[in-house]
């Protein structure tokens, strides 16, 4: 027995250890460990990192969970055409520059895998944004643990009254619906789903994408990126960039190619799940913590004003969503017990900022690096992010259960001391979600601006 424990306790120590070893010529490969790179990708993290392991069944006296209204972000995917191309043509270009120089500043297994490193296989037009097999993983494994914690909300037999599913059209998120669906229900049942036919601006799974004033004001409005672009221009990031050329020994490697580096890593990390020895991508080992930081706090910035606090117009267009989550915990003709969205970054961080989750006392910007901030994309977005509302019917009347990446958070408003949010509080705290939102009037572009 006591071997049993050493063996488990040395697998913990070699699954936390970092990835700095010694290769055949005593040279150090990269220093940085596996949650040091996965924990400091943005919005490309992979969920294993966040995921909630407990699959401990909630158990709240006197209260029975009846009903559940759930969002989630589709899992890892391919990047955009975008990147691909930028990759292929930029990316390859540094490739080769790193390997012709007489003594790469990497270690003997990095420099072969940077030789072996190549995106030309894949088609810009194809393949973007196509869901890949940890995103698949990431989704049935997601509702595999949903389904212990709530095994009475969440029956193994799919039965179209008690479930609706609901899909953007688009690969990744159709793909997702069907892992959730697998974990759930096995892979011998997922073809007897239903599913109502996906939109591209569905109103309750992308509402932004039917509000012309957002689009105007906010995602195509130059003002949007200055926090962003303002830090490039900042000591900590300019540190990072340099430590980048010091790393390459490229002194021309221009910001938007550290940029496209950092990308890369965190695409080529979240496709490839740690099983034994994990060996990043060969792009990550350019960095430092420091310069993962910075790169990462840029993309804060970048989401924090397209889809967070920093316009109130990206989060009160959530309202639509908000409306549709209570229509289905709270009234008899709900559509389904259980509902389950399948969406967008876009969706769930404006959702997200709707109810006051993951807000920093101060509005965010370039000079709040050091901030102790609570918006940071690589923990509140990940692939696979999820936000779930659970009723449960208790002796004192119905309250509701919010989860957020599987755990527990209170909403500003509720009680503090309680898991549990009466739904009487709930409804006040959001009537105006409720009973006024006029989403027509809120997105009407202002035919005089200019």
């Amino acid at each position: 027995m006591p071997y049993i424990w050493f063996l488990l306790l040395s697998l913990i120590l070699l699954w936390n250890t970092t990835t700095a070893d010694l290769d055949s010529n005593n040279e150090t490969c990269c220093a940085l460990s596996r949650l040091d790179i996965e924990t400091r990708l943005s919005t490309k993290s992979p969920y294993r990192t966040i995921a909630n392991y407990n699959e401990t069944q909630p158990h709240y006296p006197g209260c029975v969970p009846t009903r559940i209204w759930a969002t989630i972000r589709h899992g890892t995917r391919m990047p955009s055409k975008s990147v691909i191309a930028r990759a292929q043509k930029r990316l390859t270009l540094i490739q080769d520059m790193l390997l012709q120089q007489a003594k790469p500043n990497l270690c003997a297994k990095e420099l072969e895998q940077l030789r072996k490193w190549s995106w030309q296989h894949f088609n810009p037009e194809d393949d973007e944004k196509l869901l890949m097999a940890e995103g698949e993983n990431e989704l049935i494994e997601l509702a595999e643990r949903m389904q212990l914690r709530f095994p009475s909300l969440l029956p193994d037999p799919y039965d179209p009254d008690w479930y609706y599913m609901k899909y953007t059209a688009t690969q990744r998120t159709l793909k997702s619906a069907q892992s959730f669906a697998t974990g759930l229900f096995g892979r011998h049942r997922i073809h007897t789903v239903n599913y109502p036919r996906p939109l591209h601006r569905d109103p309750i799974l992308r509402f932004y994408k039917l509000c012309g004033r957002w689009k105007i004001d906010v995602k195509k409005n130059p003002e949007t990126l200055v926090n962003a672009r303002r830090f490039y221009a900042e000591p900590q990031m300019q540190s990072a960039v340099d430590y980048v050329r010091s790393r390459t020994q490229l002194e021309d490697l221009q910001p938007e190619d550290v940029q496209l580096m950092y990308t890369v890593c965190a695409f080529e990390t979240a496709w490839q799940r740690p099983l034994g020895h994990f060996r990043p991508s060969v792009w990550c080992s350019f960095f430092n913590v420091d310069a993962l930081n910075a790169l990462e706090f840029v993309e804060d910035l970048e989401y924090y004003w397209n889809d967070g606090y920093g316009y109130k117009l990206s989060h009160r267009i959530a309202c639509p969503a908000i409306a549709d989550m209570f229509e289905a915990i709270d009234t008899p003709t709900a559509k389904a017990n259980a509902t389950f969205y399948f969406t967008h970054s876009g969706t769930l961080l404006k959702l997200l900022a709707h109810l006051g989750l993951a807000k920093d006392e101060e509005i965010l910007t370039h000079k709040h690096f050091d901030y102790a901030r609570r918006w940071r994309t690589s923990r509140i977005d990940a692939f696979a992010t999820n936000l779930a509302f659970l009723r449960f019917d208790c002796e004192k009347g119905p309250h509701v259960l919010v989860l957020h990446q599987e755990q527990v958070v209170r909403l500003p408003g509720c009680p503090q001391d309680n898991d549990l949010c009466p739904l009487r509080t709930l409804r006040r705290l959001f009537r105006e979600s409720i009973e006024n939102c006029d989403f027509d009037t809120l997105c009407q572009v202002n035919e005089n601006a200019n």
